[in-house]
């Protein structure tokens, strides 16, 4: 059986985002398979991580705190990973820092959103990311995209076309009954038809333009609620948006059920998982025609230029007054949705293994 690092160190960080879910749901759909043994590796912490981001495999800690452990792995590439772990066949790098190893490197690249406009991350964000980018072209023996877009994006950026793997992240949600919509309405006072915005708050999620929209629908009997922590560079005016901030898996897979409309209006996405998400619970979603999410979503939602501040008021208004579309189309996502299995990314991911072990 193949042993394999994985690395699972933003499992603590204080936005653990996406990547982090899309890490852990993976992980488990392997460990499910049963034909690899993993082995998590992260920095050196007091305390195990968060109870909603602990992985369910063992974790082993280097013996340096994230930040020295980072640079050390950016600059120097030391110390290796079997320094925890014990001998691996593969190391897999699953966030935007890659761990030294004596094993061969299989990584993902969720997106490279940073080349296009880097002035949506912080200076340091785009130093990670240079760096990590650098590590893999040199380094890694596979790479795996969540999306032809990202694929795209690493053959432009020098990665050859012989180490990417396209690898669609999945879902293994279960559609919210009524009982659990009514309880999420109650407990966060959800009484109107509302709009939603899932993510962390960072600049490529585009919410100044939502909001402007949303402002721009005026006296519509619906409000605007935000779901997600708080991420960088970016202060959002004063609104009348409601601001849940982070909310539980069950209550948020409740909350994309319980919603008129799901937004999700990104520049630049290397999958889009809360599009997924909302997809799953029978949501009308409008979001980006112009980046991954487009690919997600297929012709199951009303695709806008996530640029143009009336396309997006008029996809609002259109699912918010025309009911019978926004049904039909959330039926239909719901039946596109359930084609995304972490199962068969599972299955992608340990291909790659066996491949550059030469195994295949």
């Amino acid at each position: 059986m193949l042993r394999v690092a994985v690395t699972l160190e933003q499992c603590w960080h204080r936005v653990p985002g996406g990547t982090a879910r899309a890490t852990l749901d993976l992980v488990g759909a392997i460990v499910e398979r049963g034909d690899v043994e993993q082995i998590g590796v992260s920095a050196w912490h007091r305390r195990p991580a968060p109870e909603a981001w602990r992985a369910p495999i063992p974790i082993k800690a280097l013996p340096l705190p994230r930040l020295l452990l980072y640079d050390a792995w950016q600059r120097l590439r030391h110390p290796v990973a079997e320094r925890a772990t014990g001998p691996v066949d593969v190391v897999h790098a699953t966030g935007h820092v890659a761990a030294a190893s004596r094993a061969p490197l299989v990584a993902n690249v969720y997106d490279l959103s940073f080349l296009h406009d880097p002035s949506h991350f912080t200076a340091r964000g785009i130093s990670v990311f240079t760096r990590f980018l650098e590590v893999i072209r040199a380094e890694a023996a596979a790479v795996i995209c969540p999306s032809e877009a990202t694929r795209s994006d690493c053959l432009s950026a020098g990665i050859d076309a012989a180490r990417l793997r396209v690898a669609p992240l999945g879902t293994t949600a279960v559609p919210a009954t009524a009982e659990e919509v009514d309880r999420v309405r109650r407990r966060y006072d959800l009484h109107r038809p509302f709009v939603l915005f899932v993510g962390t708050i960072e600049p490529r999620k585009n919410l100044g333009r939502l909001l402007d929209a949303f402002a721009r629908l005026g006296d519509v009997d619906a409000d605007l609620v935000l779901v997600g922590p708080e991420g960088w560079s970016i202060d959002l005016p004063v609104t009348s948006a409601r601001r849940l901030g982070f909310v539980p898996q069950a209550d948020l897979d409740a909350l994309y059920a319980a919603a008129a409309v799901v937004a999700y209006p990104s520049l630049r996405e290397g999958f889009g998982l809360p599009v997924l998400e909302a997809m799953a619970q029978g949501a009308a979603v409008v979001t980006s025609a112009t980046t991954s999410t487009a690919e997600v979503a297929g012709d199951t939602a009303l695709l806008i230029d996530p640029l143009d501040i009336d396309a997006i008021a008029g996809a609002l208004d259109r699912l918010l007054r025309d009911r019978t579309l926004a049904e039909r189309l959330g039926k239909e996502a719901m039946q596109r949705a359930a084609t995304f299995s972490w199962d068969r990314t599972a299955a992608v991911v340990t291909d790659a293994y066996r491949d550059v072990v030469g195994l295949a």
